[in-house]
C-alpha cells in the first residue's frame, strides 16, 4: 500500500491531505502558513514541521510529498527544496512548487487546462500541451492581486474612508467595518492597515462582508465586486490568449469559490472573449491536485 501527501500552501493557512494509493483519504490537516514571503523561512519550516507531525504518524510513511507553495511560481531547485523540507518527512521524494501547479493537477482535464485562484492574492496558471506552466498576474498585493480578498478588502476600507470625510457616497461598508475591525474610526483603521508588518490576512478577510454587502445591494460594495471581477477577468484572458482555443478554465479560492455575484461577473467577462471555454470551480482541491502528483512522482 502507498501513501502520499499533497499539501497546499496558500497565503493564509496551509491545507495537507495523506491519501492512499486509490485516493482514500487517510488523514488531514489545516495549518499555519508555510509562505515564508510573508512569514519568513524560519517561521515556515516551523509551522511545516508542525503540520506533518500533525498529519503523519511513526506507522505511515509517505512514497512521495508534493507542496505547492503560494511563495513560489515554478518548481524549486533540490537546495531550496532541502532547506525548506529537509528532515521532515521521511521521504526523498518531494516536489516543491507553486500553488499553482497543484491547482492544475486538480483539474479534470489531460493535456491542456488554465485555473484562476483568488484567495488572499490572486493570479491565472495555464499548462500547455507539451507540460509548460505559464502564468498572469500574481504581483502581490502591493502590485496586483486585483479580485484577490485583500484587493477587495482594500477597496472598501478606501471607500469607507471617503465615506467618513463626505468625501465618497455613504455606504453599509461602514457598518460591516465596525463589525469586523472592532471600529469604523477613520485614523484607527488607517494605523491598523499601516501596520508593521501589514497585516494582510487579516485585510483579506474583511472580503466575506464585502460580498455580503454587496449581496444585500450595497452599491459601493457592488461596484467594488465589479470592478475588480472585471479586471481579474483581464488577467485571465491574457492567459488564454496565449493558450489553445476551448482550453477548460477551473477556479479556485474563497472568493471564486464563494462570491457567486463575484464568480458570475467574472465568468461573463472571459465568455465575451472566449465564448467556448468551459468554466468551472474544482471539483478536487489543490492539496488532493498535490496528492496526484505526487502520485505521479513516486508511483
Amino acid at each position: 500500500m502507498g501513501y502520499y501527501l499533497g499539501i497546499d500552501g496558500g497565503g493564509s493557512k496551509t491545507k495537507a491531505v495523506l491519501c492512499d494509493e486509490s485516493l482514500n483519504i487517510i488523514s488531514s490537516f489545516t495549518g499555519k502558513s508555510i509562505n515564508f514571503n510573508s512569514v519568513g523561512f524560519d517561521t515556515a519550516r516551523e509551522n511545516l514541521i508542525e503540520i506533518a507531525d500533525a498529519i503523519l504518524d511513526e506507522k505511515i510513511k509517505p512514497d512521495a510529498v508534493c507542496i505547492g507553495c503560494a511563495a513560489l511560481s515554478s518548481r524549486a531547485d533540490e537546495k531550496l527544496t532541502e532547506k525548506l523540507c529537509g528532515g521532515i518527512f521521511g521521504c526523498e521524494n518531494i516536489i516543491l512548487d507553486s500553488d499553482l501547479f497543484i491547482a492544475l493537477e486538480a483539474v479534470e482535464a489531460t493535456g491542456e487546462c488554465a485555473v484562476a485562484v483568488c484567495g488572499t492574492g490572486s493570479m491565472a496558471a495555464g499548462r500547455m500541451p507539451d507540460g509548460t506552466v505559464i502564468h498572469t498576474g500574481g504581483f502581490g498585493y502591493l502590485l496586483g492581486d486585483e479580485g484577490s480578498g485583500y484587493a477587495l478588502s482594500a477597496d472598501a476600507i478606501r471607500a469607507v474612508l471617503r465615506s467618513g470625510e463626505k468625501s465618497g457616497p455613504e455606504t453599509g461598508l461602514a457598518q460591516a467595518a465596525e463589525k469586523y475591525f472592532g471600529t469604523a474610526d477613520e485614523e484607527k483603521l488607517i494605523d491598523f492597515v499601516y501596520s508593521d508588518p501589514v497585516p494582510v490576512k487579516e485585510i483579506a478577510g474583511f472580503a466575506p462582508s464585502v460580498c455580503e454587502c454587496a449581496g444585500n445591494g450595497d452599491r459601493i460594495a457592488k461596484w467594488i465586486i465589479e470592478k475588480n471581477a472585471e479586471a481579474f477577468a483581464e488577467t485571465v484572458c491574457a492567459l488564454l490568449r496565449r493558450m489553445p482555443c476551448g482550453t477548460p478554465l477551473g477556479l479556485w479560492g474563497g472568493i471564486m469559490q464563494n462570491c457567486e455575484e463575484f464568480r458570475s461577473i467574472f465568468a461573463q467577462a472571459v465568455r465575451k472573449e472566449f465564448p467556448e471555454t468551459k468554466i468551472s470551480v474544482l471539483e478536487n482541491s489543490p492539496e488532493t491536485g498535490a496528492v496526484i502528483a505526487a502520485m505521479k512522482c513516486g508511483g
